[in-house]
């Protein structure tokens, strides 16, 4: 197994190699190649071979791989990024006739203090356009580290915090009303007002989530991700969550389109067909019921909240990792279901969101996992058409997702609807009810959720 030390002497003796007079340009395969360059520190650079780009991306690599904390707070090319920056000044100090294995030992301390100075993600606030509710009036309310808040309520926030300057927030209230402003002066000026306007686009809405210790690039990712999370759970106290979130979007996510098609019958065509694709909204709901349906169901929202913390977590050191992450996994699985066109691809989701509940137990788990949050024996009927518990989840998981994702689905071709309704249904119940359990129980053991 090549170490640590190895790579650095490798680094190193190319390092020496390139040094060489006429080395650069390379030739790739009789092709030249232009260098990349890494800073030396003082204003200067030094230009890298691509056997030292290679050395320096297994170098990463190896690093990421040592600390399981970078994997959350790092994307791989922010952590590349991270140590080419602290390698740069060291490279050039270096004496290449020196003792190999003494200035790779020299470096790699060197190096490890370096980017321990620079492994500290500060605190970012990400902010993304969202359509929500269709009443605009529902007040600010956050889930732990996302925030939902009128645009209005957002803007006036950010320039009360510094963030945003008052002739910005001005300006794009501004344009938010329908007026044109002229353009501004200052380049700067005009690009922090843009990006303000773009990101927040004609959305009525503004979720924003506080990553603290998250590189900028992991954290706008995780962010994301967060923000949907956060939006699926406010979908979940519709009775078919999947219709209200077709209307609850991220400006970044999705836009309302229609779909249009073409019906040919021989000589003629038969129809011109289409059909809107999302939703310009979620549901009407007033802020007073709103407002209700956070209190009453104040359990699985703290759990929620719980959750995202745990997401977001640059070391997933929280209170219950392990309770957490399979409700995290869960969510983001139903998320998933409720976002597929395909029935039947949707059902294969919904099926992993129960069975992430289920502790991957598969059938027998996903029936103890009913039993226990949501009350009936396999043998019950749990459907108007007399179907048992059993025969539904072997329906859900055993020919809608097992058999599908194996490629033996002898029913592929069906209409998977009806199937696809009763997953989202029992999925959701058993979200909500798993939820609710955990704010009340203070455990870290998901497979207690089946008991």
């Amino acid at each position: 197994m090549t170490t640590l030390h190895d790579l650095m002497k490798a680094l190193i003796s190319e390092l020496a190699i390139a040094q060489a007079p006429g080395f650069f340009p390379e030739q790739i395969d009789g092709v030249l190649a232009l260098p990349s360059f890494v800073s030396n520190g003082h204003g200067g650079s030094l230009m890298l071979s691509r056997a030292m780009e290679t050395s320096i991306a297994r170098i990463s690599s190896v690093l990421k791989q040592n600390n399981p904390v970078l994997s959350r707070s790092h994307t791989d090319n922010e952590w590349n990024q991270v140590l080419r920056t602290a390698l740069g000044p060291l490279l050039t100090k270096i004496d290449i006739a020196g003792d190999p294995d003494a200035s790779a030992d020299e470096i790699l301390v060197s190096v490890r203090g370096a980017l321990a100075q620079a492994n500290r993600g500060g605190v970012h606030d990400h902010a993304f356009g969202c359509t929500l509710f269709k009443d605009s009036g529902i007040a600010p309310f956050s889930l732990g580290p996302v925030r939902f808040e009128p645009r209005l309520d957002w803007i006036a926030r950010k320039t009360e915090e510094g963030d945003i300057s008052s002739v910005t927030t001005r300006r794009v209230i501004k344009t938010w009303a329908g007026h044109k402003a002229r353009q501004r002066k200052r380049v700067a000026d005009r690009h922090r007002e843009s990006g303000v306007l773009e990101a927040i686009g004609s959305c009525p809405y503004v979720c924003s989530v506080i990553t603290d210790g998250l590189a900028h690039g992991a954290g706008a990712l995780k962010a994301q991700t967060a923000a949907r999370l956060a939006l699926i759970c406010v979908a979940l106290w519709w009775p078919t969550p999947s219709r209200a979130l077709d209307g609850f979007n991220l400006l970044i996510d999705r836009a309302v389109r229609q779909q249009r098609s073409l019906t040919f019958a021989p000589g003629r065509i038969v129809l011109i067909g289409g059909r809107l694709q999302g939703r310009p909204h979620g549901p009407q709901i007033s802020p007073a019921d709103w407002a209700g349906i956070l209190q009453n169901n104040s359990d699985a929202f703290r759990t929620v909240a719980e959750v995202l913390e745990f997401y977001l977590s640059p070391t997933g050191t929280v209170g219950r990792p392990k309770l957490m992450n399979a409700l995290a996994q869960a969510l983001l699985w139903f998320h998933e279901g409720c976002r597929e066109q395909v029935d039947l691809i949707a059902i294969v989701k919904f099926a992993a969101c129960l069975d992430a509940l289920a502790s991957g137990r598969e059938s027998a788990g996903i029936l103890r996992l009913i039993k226990a949050r949501l009350g009936p024996e396999p043998n019950d009927p749990i459907r108007t058409n007399g179907q048992t518990t059993k025969q539904g989840v072997e329906e859900i998981y055993g020919k809608g997702r097992s058999r599908t994702i194996h490629g033996t689905n002898e029913n592929f071709g069906d209409d998977w609807i009806s199937t696809r309704r009763f997953s989202e249904e029992i999925a959701r119940h058993c979200l909500i009810s798993c939820l609710g359990w955990a704010a009340t129980n203070a455990i870290d053991d998901p497979t207690l959720l089946m008991q």
